[in-house]
């Protein structure tokens, strides 16, 4: 996590200043939050607790649970009712989940391709990750999470446009297509 932070603070910095021609390092985009997230139409309380598990297990903090705030006749479900679970990581905690995922996941991940495009362009880069079981966390406890849905994962920067965002995730080394 050391050498991410490091990358993050020092080359990356130096990079934007080379290709956007900063005046002011205040101005830099850098990733502000990370929120992983587990979501399901019709889930059942098993489904919901196992999920709040690997999202502890993976984030080491605690998950929230998402719940409707209008009921939906088509899905049968009323307000109130547990349809998924999240986690957002910031500082410290963001750097270890994203270094772990970025040097360590995703190079074992052979099929890992993100499709982006620029015109649901947020600030924001969200994908699912397929491939639960490469988490160590989560290795140990395969006879109970096995039926694990896709976990949604969402990195939010602050950058100001489209290339300054996309500069940005290819210096992470996140493979994606526009």
């Amino acid at each position: 996590m050391q050498f991410f932070k490091y990358y993050l603070e020092n080359i990356l910095k130096y990079d934007f200043i080379n290709r956007f021609n900063y005046n002011n390092i205040s101005y830099i985009p850098s990733l502000e939050k990370v929120i992983l997230c587990f979501e399901y139409k019709n889930p059942t309380y098993k489904q919901i607790l196992n999920s709040l598990l690997a999202l502890e297990l993976i984030s080491k903090s605690k998950a929230d649970l998402l719940t409707l705030k209008k009921s939906n006749v088509s899905l049968k479900l009323r307000a109130g009712s547990p349809v998924g679970c999240k986690v957002t990581l910031k500082k410290l905690k963001m750097l270890d989940f994203i270094s772990t995922l970025f040097l360590i996941l995703i190079p074992q991940d052979k099929n890992f391709v993100i499709n982006f495009s620029t015109k649901n362009y947020t600030k924001s880069l969200s994908f699912d990750f397929k491939s639960l079981f490469l988490f160590k966390e989560l290795k140990d406890h395969y006879s109970v999470l096995k039926d694990l849905s896709n976990l949604s994962i969402v990195l939010i920067t602050d950058s100001k446009n489209i290339s300054e965002f996309v500069f940005f995730m290819k210096s992470l080394k996140v493979k994606f297509f526009m």
